[in-house]
C-alpha cells in the first residue's frame, strides 16, 4: 500500500500571498506604510518573531522582477 501524502501548508508562501494581497489592496500606498498594514492584518494570527519589514521588501523585490 502506498504511503498517504499529507498536505502541509507553506507558511512562508501564505505570508507572501497575504503581503501581495495587502499591496494590491493598498493601491498607491507608500511602501514605507506597507509593513504597518501587513502587521495589522497579521495581528493575532502570526506568532513568534516575524520580520514583516523583510518579508515586505522581499515581496516588493519579487514583484518588481515580475513586472519587467
Amino acid at each position: 500500500m502506498a504511503e498517504e501524502k499529507r498536505w502541509t501548508p507553506d507558511a512562508e508562501e501564505a505570508l507572501k500571498a497575504l503581503i501581495r494581497q495587502t499591496i494590491a489592496e493598498a493601491g498607491s500606498t507608500d511602501p514605507a506604510e506597507l509593513p504597518h498594514r501587513v502587521k495589522q492584518r497579521l495581528k493575532g494570527r502570526a506568532t513568534g518573531d516575524l520580520d514583516v519589514e523583510a518579508y515586505v521588501k522581499q515581496v516588493l523585490k519579487e514583484r518588481g522582477r515580475n513586472r519587467r
